[in-house]
C-alpha cells in the first residue's frame, strides 16, 4: 500500500488541473472491489452484499479485453493485432480490421449529427511508441541543460525519463499497440486541454460510444485508478462490456478487477 500511495501521489502531482476525486461506479449488484468501497453500515448495522449478478458473462482473456497499463505491459514488443487496416477518411490511421467497422460506424454517426471528427491517434506499434517516448524524454533532458550525442549516459537523464513517463506512455504500456484504441476530437489542438475542447462533441460521443462497443477509457474523474487523464481516448471492448461499463460509471480497471481475483490497482 505504501508503494501504491507513493505512485498515486506522483501521478496526481504530474497532472495539471486535477480537481475531481475518484468516483466509483456501482449500481445494485455491480459494486466494485477496492479499499475505498465497503458494505459496512456506519451505524454498525451489517448490510448484506448484493447477491444479484448483473455482470456480463465474458471471457476476459480475449484480446478485446486485454488490460494494458504501467503495471500490466504488453508481454512482447512484437505484439500486433492479427490484421490492421486504414480507418476510412483518415488516409493513414490504422485500426484492428475485425473491429474497424464498429469504429467507422461510430464516426459516421458523429458526422450525421453535425460533428467534425478528427482521429488524432490510432494504432501505434512498439517501435513508434518508443520513438514518441524517447523524443519526450530527450526534450525534457535538454530543458534540464543536458547536451551531447549521448545524453542518455548522464545519470540525470533518468530523471527526464521518469518525468516523461507521466506525460507519454512508456513503450509496451500503451493501448494503441492493441489496435483497439483511438484518440478522438473535433479538430487538431495545439494544447490538449479537455476543458477547451468542444464539450457537445464529447457529450454526444459518450452517449453513443457503447452502442458501437467503445468506452471512454481515461475520464478525469478516474485518474487515481487509471493513472491517466485523457478524456479523448476511446477503447473498443465490445458492445456488451462497453454498455455495462458506461451505464455503471466504471473505468476499465474496475471492470477488469471483477473478473481477475488477484488484480491489483
Amino acid at each position: 500500500m505504501a508503494a501504491l500511495s507513493l505512485m498515486l501521489v506522483t501521478v496526481v502531482r504530474s497532472r495539471i488541473d486535477n480537481r475531481t476525486d475518484v468516483i466509483f461506479g456501482g449500481a445494485e449488484g455491480a459494486y466494485v472491489r477496492s479499499d475505498s468501497v465497503s458494505f459496512a453500515d456506519p451505524k454498525g448495522i451489517a448490510t448484506p452484499e448484493p447477491t444479484e449478478d448483473i455482470w456480463p458473462k465474458i471471457n476476459i482473456e480475449l484480446p478485446q479485453y486485454y488490460l494494458v497499463n504501467d503495471a500490466h505491459p504488453i508481454a512482447s514488443p512484437h505484439y500486433a493485432p492479427e490484421d490492421i487496416s486504414v480507418i476510412e477518411g483518415t488516409g493513414y490511421m490504422m485500426f484492428d480490421t475485425a473491429t474497424k467497422p464498429y469504429l467507422e460506424a461510430m464516426l459516421q454517426d458523429m458526422r450525421d449529427h453535425g460533428f467534425n471528427v478528427y482521429v488524432a491517434g490510432a494504432y501505434r506499434d512498439y517501435t513508434y511508441q518508443k520513438y514518441l517516448f524517447d523524443g519526450k524524454a530527450s526534450q525534457i533532458a535538454l530543458g534540464m541543460g543536458l547536451e551531447g550525442d549521448e545524453i542518455w549516459l548522464d545519470p540525470r537523464y533518468q530523471e527526464a525519463v521518469e518525468e516523461a513517463r507521466t506525460i507519454t506512455m512508456f513503450p509496451g504500456t500503451s493501448e494503441h499497440q492493441l489496435g483497439l484504441a483511438v484518440d478522438l476530437m473535433d479538430k487538431p489542438y495545439s494544447k490538449m486541454v479537455y476543458e477547451n475542447m468542444n464539450q457537445e462533441f464529447f457529450k454526444y460521443l459518450d452517449s453513443i460510444c457503447a452502442k458501437y462497443g467503445f468506452i471512454k477509457r481515461y475520464p478525469t474523474r478516474k485518474l487515481l485508478l487509471t493513472g491517466w487523464d485523457e478524456p479523448w481516448h476511446y477503447r473498443y471492448v465490445g458492445v456488451e462490456a462497453a454498455t455495462f461499463i458506461m451505464e455503471q460509471g466504471l473505468c476499465y480497471e474496475e471492470f477488469y478487477a471483477h473478473y481477475v481475483p488477484d488484480f491489483e490497482y
